[in-house]
């Protein structure tokens, strides 16, 4: 027995599905606006410095590709060398794809840091018009726009819409592909062959998961055209067809034979295996208990709604492609196989990197348009039983009616004219399709609106995660560890470029955590990082510390022997450093002996146009000289130290001009001065059993949040003994669905000027930047051992170790 294929909705005169033009308006209308927010979102702060976390990869991209240009390499290499690399330094772990586009950017524009992410932003904003293409071409215009739209809230996506790393051109290029496949099956043309094998070559030479989704089509194509029976998926053009699977597959096979032979000739296969082994180890462990652990970053990412949306939507299309047999089904789950693969089979990095499952944001985006699709379709079918039923009980109310002799019945009110009834065709004849503009709209516009109310509430989650990724730098609670944007640290380096000799070296000490964003803003000059302190000559180029992550006795160590420009808690140390030497290069000269120099960061709010293009989660910075600062480090350190001339006028300097009354013994003014410090601050009064006052703290909400614990030392701090600063998340935000994040987080970095340097009766500050998570958030201050020794604990706070510093809603 010949099973019948199920209809398909009859196609305009463009091989598109035919729909009205009431519907078409609509979905156009929605998704240009989901377009436009998408790019907008993608170009936030694309003209901004590159900073720390997961977006530093970005500027990683940016020094690959100016190594290409500048030595006239095809492979890629992370760091600047002084000769041109051999290709035992190519990174091979993935396709160079993604190098080869920066440098062709790169090569027009030249370098900037807008570069490293212009790519990533141009193929955001084309991918919910590609997800409208597609849901448009295998559905309808309303499938189309919820594609668009599904895509464009999901918290993952719209955090990780400028990251010029591997997903976003991946799920650009793949969509190109599968839109190029389904319009080729609809019309046959050759344009769209190629449009196809384009799409998906370019995705294959971005990263590994495209082959995933470029051999799932193959297969499913092969069973499709030359397995089943034709009645099950209907007709192709054989040749047609067959062009566009040979060409693919050939691709394929000779992406794959690219790689490998240019891997080989670097002699780093056996290192491309044993990352793939290493990304997948854990494997061991159940499912369920890996997920598990995972549950707030996949709520933070998805949200408990598209979650939920995204279940069942892989059923529907798996019924749809059973039942109905439209090959066009297979699409969304072939995207949720290749996340699954992702994120499943490397788990390692799943577990690191928050980002793994975005391309569960293409696949949600196709079933959303599928949901829709299928929502639509009942509600017709709905309506038509109901016609049909309304029409069936006009006809028995008339012939209940009718007269007994051969008087006509009268006819109903609603009852169309006898002209305009439609004769049922004849045997073989097909019903002719409405004209488009006749179409009924309502039932897929319905189906769009019932759509848009869940995005609704995931877009409510969507917006506080986008900020939180950018203060984070797309780490958003790194498991509960530290986590500093190196804002002030990029901005240090910026100014110390041009102050340094062309061609001069730089070296970090391991307390800088050095990145490719801190590489990149340096201006393309060879940086060794994690390098032990010098032992006795100054270092040839620079040497550049973090004191905050630095031993008090290798800072004291520095200090007797190097001449050093401290900026904030950085300093540089060298025979190249001239603070003093103009932008120009050339003018640096030897420094003079003089200790410590410090300048410090002058902070500003952005106005609009900066805070969009430039940075709107850090403040504007310059560095200027500061007479109270040197004072400081020069007193702490035992170096010669003069007072400034100048009166004191921010809380900083009040706080420094305290310190030198009470080191000068002028107790009045430093009375005076603790008095209007005071006043400024929200008082906490709480006293640690070894002497330390936590005397109050100042919150400055901007672009960065800033929240200032002002401390009166009772003395030098035991030698493990450091102020800490943790949050923890105590109620979820009002009307989000994700859960509260459970995990105490550190959140203050140690002080520049160690505690164990602390002199009694001075003040101190401790700055400590606030990146709030959603929902409620708690902040505790404490005095912590870094290691066993005991921990000065509260007076008189009752058995607690620590007190509430601030909370925020």
């Amino acid at each position: 027995m010949r099973l019948p294929r199920p209809a398909s909705r009859p196609l305009d005169l463009n091989g598109l599905p035919a729909a009205s033009r009431l519907e078409a308006r609509v979905a156009l209308t929605i998704t240009a606006i989901a377009t436009a927010w998408f790019a907008l979102a993608a170009a936030w702060e694309m003209f901004g410095p590159i900073l720390a976390g997961h977006y530093a990869s970005s500027a990683g991209v940016g020094i690959i590709a100016e190594n290409m240009l500048r030595w006239k390499i095809a492979g890629p290499v992370w760091e600047y060398t002084a000769s041109q690399p051999p290709p035992e330094m190519y990174y091979c772990h993935h396709p160079w794809g993604i190098f080869w586009t920066t440098a062709a950017f790169m090569e027009v524009f030249g370098r900037h840091d807008v570069i490293c992410r212009l790519p990533a932003v141009l193929l955001s904003a084309a991918t919910p018009p590609l997800l409208h293409a597609i849901g448009r071409s295998v559905y309808r215009p309303a499938a189309g726009a919820a594609a668009a739209a599904s895509f464009v809230v999901l918290p993952i996506t719209l955090s990780f819409a400028n990251l010029n790393a591997l997903e976003v051109p991946v799920m650009a290029w793949t969509l190109l592909g599968l839109w190029g496949y389904v319009r080729l099956t609809q019309t046959s043309r050759r344009r769209y062959l190629a449009v196809s094998a384009l799409g998906l070559a370019l995705g294959m030479n971005a990263d590994w998961p495209a082959f995933v989704l470029t051999g799932g089509l193959l297969v499913f194509g092969a069973i499709r055209a030359y397995l089943l029976p034709k009645r099950v998926f209907g007709p192709v053009h054989a040749r047609r067809y067959a062009q566009w699977w040979v060409l693919t597959a050939f691709i394929a096979a000779l992406t794959v034979a690219l790689y490998v032979a240019l891997f080989h000739h670097a002699g780093k296969l056996g290192d491309l295996l044993a990352s793939y082994g290493f990304r997948s180890s854990g494997n061991a462990e159940p499912l369920s208990k890996v997920l598990a652990s995972r549950r707030y970053w996949i709520e933070l990412s998805f949200t408990p709604v598209a979650i939920a949306a995204g279940k069942l939507a892989a059923l529907v299309c798996a019924a749809r492609l059973v039942l109905l047999r439209r090959e066009h089904d297979a699409l969304p789950l072939l995207y949720l196989a290749t996340a699954t693969v992702q994120y499943v089979v490397f788990r390692q990095g799943a577990d690191i990197h928050i980002f793994w499952p975005h391309y569960f944001g293409a696949y949600f985006a196709l079933a959303g348009a599928a949901l829709v699709e299928t929502a639509a379709a009942l509600i017709e079918r709905a309506a038509a039983a109901r016609r049909a039923r309304g029409n069936a009980a006009l006809i028995e109310r008339a012939a209940a009616r009718r007269a007994p002799d051969d008087a006509a019945p009268p006819a109903p009110a609603a009852w169309p004219a006898p002209g305009a009834l439609t004769a049922w065709p004849a045997p073989g004849a097909l019903p002719a399709w409405p004209a488009p503009g006749a179409l009924p709209a309502w039932p897929a516009l319905a189906a769009l609106a019932l759509w848009l109310v869940p995005l609704a509430a995931v877009l409510r989650d969507g917006l506080p995660a986008l900020r939180y990724a950018r203060e984070t730098g797309g780490r958003f609670n790194e498991r509960g560890h530290l986590i500093d944007s190196d804002g002030a640290k990029t901005a240090f380096l910026r100014w110390l470029g041009p102050r340094l000799p062309a061609g001069a070296p730089v070296e970090m000490h391991e307390g800088m955590k050095a990145t490719w964003a801190q590489v990149w803003a340096l201006g393309g000059r060879v940086v060794t990082p994690a390098r032990p302190a010098p032992k006795q000559e100054p270092p040839r180029g620079a040497y550049l510390v973090d004191t905050r992550f630095m031993l008090d006795r290798d800072q004291a160590s520095l200090a007797r022997r190097f001449d050093i420009t401290a900026v904030g808690p950085f300093w540089a140390l060298g025979a190249a450093v001239d603070p003093q030497a103009a932008v120009d290069p050339r003018a640096a000269v030897d420094p003079r002996a003089r200790g410590i120099e410090a300048f410090s960061f002058r902070e500003r709010e952005p106005g609009l146009l900066a805070w969009y293009l430039v940075s709107g989660t850090e403040p504007e910075r310059e560095i200027a000289p500061d007479p109270f600062l040197t004072w400081e480090l020069r007193t702490h350190f035992g170096q010669p130290a003069e007072p400034p001339a100048g009166a004191p006028e921010t809380l900083e300097q009040k706080r420094i001009a305290h310190n030198i009354a009470l080191a000068a013994g002028d107790g009045a003014r430093a009375a005076a001065l603790l008095a209007e410090i005071s006043a400024a601050l929200a008082p906490l009064g709480a006293r640690f059993d070894d002497g330390t006052e936590l005397l109050g703290t100042t919150f400055h909400e901007g672009a960065r949040s800033l929240l200032t614990i002002f401390v009166r030392a009772g003395g030098p701090a035991a030698g493990d003994v450091a102020l800490s600063v943790r949050s923890r998340v105590v109620e979820r935000a009002t009307l989000s669905t994700t859960m509260a994040d459970p995990i105490y987080r550190d959140v203050g970095l140690p002080t520049a000027i160690s505690p164990q340097r602390w002199r009694a009766g001075f003040l101190y500050a401790e700055p400590v930047p606030i990146r709030k998570r959603p929902g409620t958030e708690v902040f505790w201050a404490s005095l912590r051992a870094r290691d066993r020794g005991r921990a000065p604990a509260l007076v008189d706070g009752g058995g607690a170790s620590e007190v509430e510093v601030l909370r925020l809603r």
